[in-house]
């Protein structure tokens, strides 16, 4: 049902911009423009039911699919902003012909050739764009360094430095070299613990297999930990059983195990360094519905000083807002990720712009409550579209220092 009514928008769409352009254009192009758009209605067309039926038995674990994905996003940015500026022609077009039938010119005014450029115009510049995002800026990665300043971080801790990656996503590479590219700049950094937050694959445990020995590579001399994302229980893989899902899950934790990996699900650990330690927690998954809420604070800070520094690795950042802020024991400092910053927005100096704000205020870089602080990853690599435009892919270096 969900495929035809997408089905329906496209038709919609692309019938509106078609004769928009069709009635701007000179005779002698609109053969062209015909060719074009029958074209395009197959490629829709087809996008959709390779799209449908892949999802349906499979999951989203092909990077076929996910240039599919990429396809249809393109598409569907060049024609929307095709309709936005035909339609918002119309409407002043609507109000002049209302203004005309007080007079006596009363037809109705013919559409602007300027607007067809325009749109053409803006189309072309959103298809190089995307092609960018796709072809560079999926693998344009960024290394964010972030002092993090607190009272209760021992003195032994101060210029202790955590490396951490998120939302991985393996199932959407195309090749190691790619992955390679963002853990070579990673291994040029130095840092003394490594975390990963959660979002390993994209739907099942097998996409990680080219990439063990890679991440296996990475040392870290206070260890390497891990907690589970949303798209790590093969949820989302097609039709697997619960108990094949669960069977998959564990097929998971043995992979990040021969990385090296000791993953934290709901428990914490204790990082010794001289005569003091921090606390490292971690959760299961627990995000706002429909994601699940497997994630217990309770069991995993059972046992720890009410004087510990508390650094938690939570994967969804509105478990920060919806239950860290209220928890009893005070938490100095979580890390998340999973939003991927939409991997599409504008990030200048100190401005910063995303669509998922609005589903995630807390979306990326550090976020503070009073003495609280959040840290949001803008991810690794990226779900869906296989690309990223205006939001880089993100390595982040934390040093903590003692006040």
């Amino acid at each position: 049902m969900t495929t035809i009514l997408i089905l329906l928008v496209f038709i919609a769409f692309t019938a509106y911009s078609y004769f928009g352009f069709h009635s701007s254009l000179k005779a002698s192009h609109r053969k062209l423009l015909r060719v074009f758009g029958l074209l395009l209605a197959l490629i829709i067309i087809g996008n959709l039911f390779i799209w449908h039926r892949q999802l349906t038995n499979y999951g989203n674990t092909s990077i076929g699919l996910n240039l599919l994905i990429g396809l249809f996003t393109t598409l569907f940015l060049t024609l929307l902003i095709s309709l936005i500026i035909f339609l918002a022609e119309d409407i002043v077009r609507f109000f002049i012909w209302i203004a005309r039938s007080f007079t006596k010119k009363k037809n109705y005014p013919k559409r602007v050739r300027a607007t067809a450029q325009t749109a053409l115009a803006l189309g072309t510049f959103t298809l190089i764009l995307v092609f960018y995002g796709v072809l560079i800026g999926f693998t344009h990665y960024k290394v964010h360094r972030v002092v993090f300043e607190h009272e209760n971080i021992p003195k032994e801790f101060d210029g202790f430095t955590i490396a951490q990656l998120s939302d991985m996503h393996l199932g959407t590479f195309g090749s190691v070299k790619q992955v390679e590219k963002g853990i070579e700049m990673l291994q040029h950094e130095t840092f003394d613990m490594l975390v990963f937050t959660g979002d390993l694959v994209n739907n099942v445990s097998a996409e990680a297999v080219p990439y063990i020995d890679l991440l296996k590579s990475i040392k870290a001399p206070y260890g390497k930990y891990a907690v589970l994302g949303n798209h790590d229980y093969a949820h989302y893989a097609g039709r697997l059983t619960p108990h094949e899902q669960e069977d998959d899950l564990e097929q998971l934790r043995t992979y990040l195990a021969a990385m090296n990996f000791i993953v934290l699900e709901n428990r914490h650990e204790n990082i010794h360094r001289g005569h003091k330690h921090i606390v490292l927690a971690g959760v299961e998954n627990w995000g706002i519905a429909p994601f699940p809420q497997y994630g217990d604070l309770e069991k995993a800070l059972t046992g720890i000083n009410d004087t510990d520094f508390v650094l938690l690795l939570s994967h969804d950042p509105s478990h920060w807002s919806k239950q860290v802020l209220n928890f009893p024991v005070q938490i100095e400092l979580t890390l998340s990720g999973h939003t991927h910053g939409m991997q599409l927005g504008i990030e200048l100096n100190n401005f910063k712009w995303s669509p998922v704000q609005y589903r995630y205020p807390n979306w990326s870089g550090m976020h503070r409550e009073q003495n609280q602080f959040l840290y949001v990853n803008r991810g690794f690599g990226g779900i869906g579209f296989p690309g990223r435009i205006g939001i880089r892919p993100e390595i982040t270096i934390i040093e903590l220092r003692s006040k």
